[in-house]
C-alpha cells in the first residue's frame, strides 16, 4: 500500500507527463515534441509566478508544486524523448 496520500497526485501529474512526452515522441517529429515542450514549460514557469506573486499561501504553494512537478516531468520526458525509437509505417 502506497502511504504517500499528500504526495501522490503531484507525483502522479510528474509521470504522467513524462510519459506522454515519451509516446508523443515515439508518433511525432522531434521539432514538434520540443515545440510543445518548450511551451508547456513556459506555462508552467508563468504557473508557477501567477502562484507566487498573485495567489500566495498555501493554496499557492499548492499549485507551485503541481506546476513544479508537471516542469520536471516535461524536461525529463523531453530529455529521453531523443532515444525513443520512431514507429515504422505510421506516417512515412
Amino acid at each position: 500500500m502506497l502511504m504517500l496520500e499528500g504526495w501522490l497526485p503531484i507525483i502522479v501529474l510528474f509521470i504522467l507527463s513524462a510519459c506522454l512526452i515519451v509516446v508523443m515522441a515515439r508518433y511525432t517529429r522531434h521539432h514538434i515534441v520540443f515545440s510543445l515542450s518548450a511551451l508547456l514549460g513556459l506555462v508552467c514557469l508563468g504557473t508557477i509566478l501567477y502562484s507566487i506573486f498573485m495567489v500566495g499561501g498555501w493554496d499557492g504553494m499548492a499549485i507551485g508544486f503541481y506546476s513544479i512537478a508537471t516542469f520536471l516531468g516535461l524536461a525529463i520526458g523531453t530529455a529521453i524523448s531523443p532515444f525513443v525509437k520512431k514507429k515504422k509505417g505510421v506516417g512515412g
